[in-house]
């Protein structure tokens, strides 16, 4: 698992509404650690958000950076893609603007 990846997430109970699809915005240090059972992740969304803190992942969605979750690992399941730098460069500022970094 490395960071920008896009994966496809298993819930424990799954929510109506609440997408499948994550992308892996964790340092690989993180990532690489064994004793971390979990990352941290965005959800990727079907439908653009109204709101500029939303990166185009193309045909997987949008990546939403006011939905960041901490999945366990073995929740993500299945690659399904992976973001490119420019996108991973967006989605740096939006987590930027949303954590004041």
């Amino acid at each position: 698992m490395r960071r920008g990846e896009i994966y496809r997430f298993e819930p424990v109970i799954q929510r109506a509404g609440q997408s499948t699809t994550r992308l892996v915005v964790s340092s690989d240090v993180v990532n690489d650690n064994e004793r971390i059972p979990y990352c941290f992740a965005m959800h990727v969304v079907a439908d653009p958000p109204d709101s500029l803190l939303a990166v185009s992942l193309g045909d997987h969605g949008w990546a939403f950076a006011l939905e960041v979750d901490r999945p366990l690992k073995r929740q993500l399941t299945e690659q399904l893609g992976t973001a490119s730098p420019e996108q991973m460069e967006q989605v740096d500022n939006a987590m930027r603007a949303v954590f004041e970094l």
